[in-house]
């Protein structure tokens, strides 16, 4: 592995140039290693951007925004695992939320693929701020290869604290109490404190900005805790009436409490416009003052989407699209603006990143795809043409004989064109036609020729066991 790091640093100074170069870097700029910033919060369906209109402005209209981001798989640990070491959950075996143990005990060194591990060795400062790898809280370790570690200890709650229960962190391994305010805010400041002090040494920087809005339980500041009362998702498949098309558990199912995914539906939005405001406006703002803003990519996306009463199920791990859908926005220079339609996820983060600091692809073993060269240009190419989303093994409350809080057991969900294909474990299936049924209403899994189910049952199967160039391939052929 040193060997090939080595030889990575010795590239550096060629393949950093093509890759500026790739995305209409001017020449006199191209001496200047990108920076690059990560913005990934916490359970945000892709719809829910109307309470941040800084990201919106600063980030996502500056850039580039894929209206089809998805996570690689909808739980929080196991995404965060196929963000950092761009492999796949079918790769990576991280697939409980209880995930820490798994990720440092792995017999495939996770701890030594991660994005921090290629950008230090290519001389970047590597910094983290706010919530890591579910679970990795209890350890009160410092993982390697980050030069400054600032985390929310706790691995969903953003509550204010109190003095009986305090706010607590992990700084540089040292276990902090702090004052009572929103956890998210904190990690913003210590995020913008990084950013300033990168302004004075000559080094790029990585961060990770990983606030744990807006995952429940719901905690928004003074300023906002009314902002959205009384607002409504409003979709068809919100407490779907015909159910005759879903598996027989979910016919049976009674309709999810209004009380419920409302309360949910508020306090998700007057949490997102807290951190657009409290949060990405401060980072964004010491980027700009210290003169790096326009030297850095920024990636902003989130760990999975989250279902709010469709198809009369709640939270994430499911296998229908508004569970897998994320924003997902990627800015900076050379990047064109606009939107699109290409198949991307959380596996492509860590490669494009890599390329971005001059590290070559062909010295990287990921199921992920870089997007760099893509990125200054007006469409996709020689992209994926279909991508696998995979369930989790959790154990929910409901009778779960294999995993993904689901009675019919661990699941995957095919993207291909307009298809949308779920297989479960115990082999129910269905098909939705995504342009003329967006919300999944009607599956044509019993009407769609059989020779169509069979192909698409074999890619699912064929492509969960496929790794690396292996699984690239199959998302082209």
């Amino acid at each position: 592995m040193q060997r090939k790091m080595s030889r990575t640093r010795f590239l550096l100074g060629v393949a950093g140039t093509a890759a500026l170069a790739t995305l209409g870097v001017p020449a006199t700029a191209q001496t200047a290693r990108r920076n690059v910033l990560w913005i990934v919060d916490d359970d945000h369906p892709q719809y829910m951007m109307d309470p941040m209109p800084v990201t919106r402005r600063k980030i996502r209209d500056q850039g580039l925004n894929f209206t089809f981001g998805s996570t690689d798989i909808p739980l929080c640990g196991p995404a965060r695992v196929s963000l950092l070491t761009g492999l796949s959950v079918t790769t990576h075996e991280c697939d409980t939320n209880g995930t820490w143990p798994t990720f440092e005990g792995s017999s495939r060194g996770l701890a030594e693929r991660t994005v921090a591990r290629y950008l230090k060795d290519a001389g970047y400062t590597t910094g983290h701020f706010g919530k890591y790898i579910n679970a990795h809280s209890k350890s009160r370790s410092v993982p390697a290869f980050w030069d400054r570690w600032c985390e929310a200890l706790g691995d969903g709650s953003d509550t204010g604290g109190n003095a009986t229960t305090p706010n607590r962190a992990n700084i540089d391994g040292e276990i902090t109490d702090l004052p009572p305010g929103i956890l998210s805010v904190w990690s913003a400041g210590m995020c913008a404190e990084f950013i300033r002090d990168r302004a004075k040494d000559a080094s790029p920087f990585f961060a990770q900005y990983c606030p744990t809005i807006p995952h429940s339980p719901y905690s928004p500041s003074e300023d906002s805790e009314h902002l959205y009362d009384g607002e409504r998702r409003t979709v068809s498949s919100l407490n779907e009436r015909d159910m005759s098309d879903k598996p027989r558990w979910m016919r049976q199912k009674g309709k999810a409490g209004s009380a419920w995914y409302q309360k949910a539906y508020e306090g998700k939005k007057e949490e997102l416009a807290d951190l657009d405001s409290r949060g990405i406006r401060p980072i964004l703002e010491e980027l700009e003052a210290t003169g790096q803003l326009a030297n850095t990519v920024i990636i902003f996306t989130s760990d999975n989407g989250y279902m709010l009463g469709e198809h009369r199920l709640t939270a994430k791990d499911k296998p229908y699209w508004e569970s897998s859908e994320v924003p997902f926005f990627v800015k900076g220079p050379g990047i064109k603006k606009g939107s699109r339609a290409a198949l991307v996820n959380h596996t492509d983060l860590m490669p494009t990143t890599c390329e971005i600091a001059g590290i070559p692809f062909s010295s990287l073993d990921v199921d992920g795809r870089s997007m760099l060269a893509n990125l200054g240009r007006d469409t996709f190419s020689n992209w994926r043409k279909r991508m696998l989303v995979s369930g989790s093994a959790d154990v929910g409350p409901e009778l779960n004989p294999g995993g993904s809080n689901d009675p019919s057991g661990r699941w995957w969900l095919l993207r291909e064109g307009q298809a949308a294909f779920i297989l479960r474990e115990n082999g129910a299936k269905e098909l939705y036609w995504m342009k003329s049924d967006s919300h999944q209403e009607r599956s044509k899994a019993r009407t769609a020729k059989q020779s169509l189910i069979n192909r698409l049952t074999d890619t699912v199967k064929t492509m969960r066991q496929a790794e690396g160039q292996e699984r690239r391939r199959l998302e082209e052929r």
